[in-house]
């Protein structure tokens, strides 16, 4: 029996049975329709299928052009997939390229293990990022799936293409700039070539190029992410940050605002400088937990945050658990918080206040530099 359950074909039965098991359950949660379907992903959908590429000769859509390249791939090539369907998609797809890559990761350190096949079915399975991408139909699977190869490249000491999908996941998304504060220490070290720094903006240009060739002007390509950050003037949409334990609102916003940004640049530059001045080895377990507090601890104090900015922030934290098993309690409350932090938007009710939510959130950064510190700041001989 013990040579039976050792057999490749088992092996392949879990995979094919977990991959069919999260289809099902991906499947069974697409004809939600949430208010952003109906206010902004149904719109670009529309347009795309009635104007075809020349839609991206105008702003027909607030998101940057990569997430749109993909949703326009759909609309040529599967014309009939019904609108609430095809948003879908490439969120979907990515979920199963970060479950490959949340294998690949944590077969670097578990080579001989079932660990890393269960990395990737956690992946698969964990609620908020099932509930991110197949049932809310948002499009942070599709850059958290780029940032986490970058995580992979920087891992395997592959600077270049760590680089390059960086690039991406920032041209994808502005949120992948929650993992730059690493990536600038990682710099500092010499652990990254300064010179492979150019491939990030060389990409985000890169990827303007076919909207230009459709005719629209290079400014309001550029202006796209600052239009976004100009959006809203709220400190907290539904994040557990730490705004969320001040007064928000027109009255306090413009104090707050400047102030938090402040704070969040003073960290993310104290961050990188503690990661340059450690002497220690950046351990592939390492790299891991400081990718974690990077993308917990920029969104955290940040104004302006949306619920699911923590998704990179669930992501690694599954993975986390995976290189310190001690810390398997990280991803659970992460995600709960996640979780719980998601219902005032998709179903009208708030069941733990946001405050608390934040508390937990701090509570997890603080047990994250409790176990890290140490290790980058490692004490050698007598006091």
């Amino acid at each position: 029996m013990r040579a039976w359950f050792q057999h490749p074909v088992f092996d392949a039965a879990i995979v094919a049975a977990g991959v069919g098991l999260a289809l099902a359950l991906r499947i069974s949660l697409l004809d939600f329709k949430s208010a952003d379907y109906f206010d902004y992903t149904k719109l670009w959908f529309n347009t795309l299928n009635a104007e075809g590429f020349s839609a991206f000769d105008h702003g027909f859509a607030n998101y940057n052009l990569p997430y749109l390249y993909l949703l326009y791939a759909v609309v040529r090539f599967l014309p009939d997939l019904p609108a609430v369907v095809a948003i879908k998609i490439p969120s979907l797809v990515a979920d199963f390229v970060a479950a490959v890559l949340a294998f690949a990761i944590v077969r670097v350190r578990h080579n001989s293990s079932a660990f890393p096949l269960f990395a990737a079915l956690a992946v698969l399975f964990a609620p908020t990022l099932v509930l991110n991408s197949a049932f809310w139909g948002q499009a942070d699977a599709v850059y958290g799936c780029v940032l986490l190869a970058s995580i992979y490249f920087m891992i395997r000491r592959q600077d270049a293409a760590a680089m390059l999908c960086c690039g991406l996941a920032l041209a994808l998304k502005a949120q992948a700039v929650f993992l730059l504060p690493l990536v600038l220490g990682l710099v500092l070290r010499r652990e990254i070539r300064w010179r492979t720094l150019v491939l990030i903006p060389l990409v985000m240009l890169a990827v303007l190029v076919p909207a230009l060739l459709a005719g629209r002007p290079l400014l309001d390509l550029l202006l796209i992410y600052p239009s976004q950050a100009g959006q809203y003037e709220q400190l907290t949409m539904h994040a557990p940050t730490a705004l969320a334990w001040l007064p928000d609102g027109g009255r306090y916003y413009r104090y707050f605002y400047t102030a938090a940004l402040a704070v969040a640049a003073t960290m993310a530059l104290a961050f990188s400088w503690a990661i340059y001045r450690s002497s220690a080895k950046l351990t592939p377990g390492l790299l891991i937990e400081l990718s974690l507090i990077s993308v917990i601890l920029l969104p955290f104090v940040l104004p302006k945050m949306h619920e699911r900015y923590f998704y990179l922030a669930d992501l690694l934290s599954i993975l986390f658990a995976f290189y310190v098993p001690s810390h398997f309690f990280v991803p659970l409350i992460m995600i709960t918080i996640s979780f719980f932090s998601y219902q005032p938007t998709l179903f009208g009710v708030e069941p733990v206040p946001m405050g608390l939510l934040a508390f937990g959130v701090f509570v997890v950064l603080v047990v994250l530099l409790r176990h890290a510190l140490p290790r980058l700041f490692p004490v050698t001989g007598d006091n």
